[in-house]
């Protein structure tokens, strides 16, 4: 009987949202709603920081700029809500993926530069890994739950 709740605490112990994930999840929150913030309200500076043109912001940048914003706020939400909000990491990561692709597409025109090297990597490469252990502890622990439940 004894070894037999051992291993059901224990089971417990080992199917929750880790508090460093919700310590990141808070990080790129934050993060990622400073640096959204800095694009949208100075998005001409971005854009000639990162192009190393002199010519004024594409209109698409201060939108890129709210959704970098919004992408903070979910990252927020899921690290005080893990794992009923996860499908909005899911979101996060995809966005940082497609975002990047796009990025490169549309505003840099496939030419590539250091400061563009340095906004993909510190903007969108950074947080791929991380989001995708995070997402799949969430899964594991979503799926634990179910099972636990029938």
């Amino acid at each position: 009987m004894l070894n037999t709740e051992y291993s059901i605490m224990e089971v417990r112990e080992s199917v929750r949202v880790e508090l460093w994930m919700q310590g990141f999840l808070l990080l790129a929150g934050v993060y990622n709603l400073g640096w959204g913030f800095f694009i949208y309200k100075f998005p001409d500076a971005f854009y000639q920081w990162v192009t190393l043109e002199d010519h004024p912001a594409l209109p698409v940048i201060e939108w890129q700029g709210l959704g970098v914003m919004l992408f903070g706020l979910f990252y927020v939400l899921v690290a005080f809500y893990p794992t009923r909000f996860w499908y909005l990491l899911v979101a996060g990561l995809c966005s940082k993926i497609v975002g990047a692709l796009g990025f490169y597409l549309y505003v840099m025109e496939g030419h590539i530069n250091k400061k563009f090297l340095f906004h993909l990597i510190m903007n969108d490469l950074i947080w791929i890994i991380p989001f995708g252990i995070i997402i799949g502890r969430m899964v594991t622990v979503r799926t634990t739950k179910k099972q636990r439940a029938l």
